[in-house]
């Protein structure tokens, strides 16, 4: 072979191996971006964005990793969306929860806490990180979970809280396998409306039967003296009777009164709503009490004479009920030769009806109780006139059945002014 031909060949050598270094190069760089674009959507995938998908080239090696990592993507996206969907239904079964939910860790570390174990125990909302007994401040409740993560074991109790507010809870504490994460489960069931309820009621038995059992003794007292042979003195007897008969007028009134309130407060009232003068009422309910104000020489001075007063939305029956109660308290409890002073003022949409008197007062720390069944300020001297104790009750009750409210305000030795409010007609 000459010169030329050698020359040729190393050219053609040289050509063939260059441009097998370029197809390789080339090829190298195309599989490179295939790598670099397949690392890409991994990165995507980390970040839970299952949208990018891998295109799948002519490279036969990588053509079977591409099919699988899009069927892969495909399937964690459904398992992903699943997982979220029962995340949310979770979430908010523990958000709309009658119960409070408090998860911790096996250092009793408060790991999630819902809204209603936030509001029973006053806690603030970023909590996770902080102790159980930093949360619900209560032993009780952090040594039934030491029992039960030490038993792996669940516990049940009622416990009593400590604080302004008397409070019951229903705690269910339960022990996991130890591991990470949540180790225990408290679940808090707030049954303080049931146990006031309960003592309400133990409370109403115990007055109910006091009130009934004073005039029943006293009765029986007279019955047992006149039959020990005391009939036989007319003036002994006489008084004896009279006696008896204040005690059964009293036992009358204490009856009726409590089946009217029990009717209240169960809705058994109907109430005939119409539009009434204010004043009318109150001169035909102060026509009941002109010999008592006139024995007391208490001075009444009637304010509520104004003009353009407007109307009120009432039932006239208990509207009558309802100042017939309160005047009668007004000169009951008010001093010889005092004041009582009736004043009628509009607020808003309704009216404010108040009576003011100039008698014994109620001790400041009495105020938040006097409507409530049987409460009575001075026991004996309420007793002595003939008091049930159920009167206030039954104006709190009749008030609110109009859409209005109570009020009372109050100074020992000074007076006391009872206000309520009714709707106005027009409004």
């Amino acid at each position: 072979m000459n010169d030329a031909g050698w020359l040729l060949f190393f050219l053609g050598f040289a050509l063939g191996l260059l441009l097998s270094i370029l197809l390789t190069a080339w090829r190298k760089s195309r599989r490179l971006e295939k790598i670099s674009q397949i690392a890409g959507t991994v990165e995507h995938y980390q970040k839970g964005e299952w949208n990018p998908s891998v295109l799948i080239g002519t490279d036969r090696e990588l053509r079977l990793l591409v099919r699988v990592m899009n069927k892969m993507a495909s399937s964690l996206k459904v398992r992903v969306a699943e997982a979220e969907a029962e995340k949310a239904k979770f979430s908010a079964i523990l958000v709309n929860m009658e119960e409070g939910v408090i998860a911790v860790s096996r250092a009793k570390e408060v790991l999630m806490i819902n809204p209603k174990a936030e509001r029973i125990f006053h806690a603030a909302s970023r909590l996770p990180g902080k102790s159980l007994i930093e949360v619900v401040r209560d032993e009780k409740i952090d040594e039934m979970m030491d029992q039960a993560l030490s038993a792996q074991a669940s516990f049940s109790e009622e416990i009593e809280l400590s604080g302004p507010e008397r409070k019951w809870l229903k705690v269910n504490v339960i022990g996991l396998p130890q591991g990470e994460g949540v180790c225990g489960i408290l679940v808090f069931y707030d049954v303080s409306t049931i146990r006031k309820l309960e003592n309400m009621r133990r409370e109403f038995v115990a007055n109910v039967s006091h009130e009934l059992k004073t005039p029943l003794t006293s009765l029986h007292g007279f019955i047992e003296t006149l039959l020990d042979g005391a009939y036989r003195n007319p003036e002994r007897s006489e008084a004896f009777l009279k006696m008896m008969r204040e005690d059964a007028g009293r036992l009358g009134r204490l009856i009726d009164e409590l089946l009217e309130l029990s009717k209240i407060e169960s809705n058994q009232v109907n109430l005939s709503m119409e539009s009434l003068s204010i004043e009318e009422e109150v001169n035909k309910a102060l026509a009941v009490f002109e010999k008592p104000l006139s024995e007391k020489k208490i001075n009444l001075e009637h304010r509520i004479s104004k003009p353009g007063l407007p109307l009120v939305l009432a039932d006239r029956d208990r509207l009558r009920q309802i100042l017939l109660n309160l005047l009668d308290n007004a000169i009951k409890f008010n001093r010889e030769g005092g004041r009582i002073i009736l004043k009628a003022d509009l607020a808003g949409e309704h009216m404010k009806i108040s009576i003011e008197d100039t008698g014994i007062g109620i001790p400041e720390s009495s105020i938040p109780r006097v409507f409530e069944r049987f409460y009575r300020v001075d026991k004996a001297r309420s007793k002595e006139m003939g008091g049930t104790g159920l009167g206030l009750s039954i104006v709190k009750h009749l008030v609110e059945l109009h859409g209005g409210r109570v009020h009372c305000e109050s100074q020992t030795g000074k007076g006391s002014t009872f206000s309520f409010t009714l709707p106005i007609a027009s409004a």
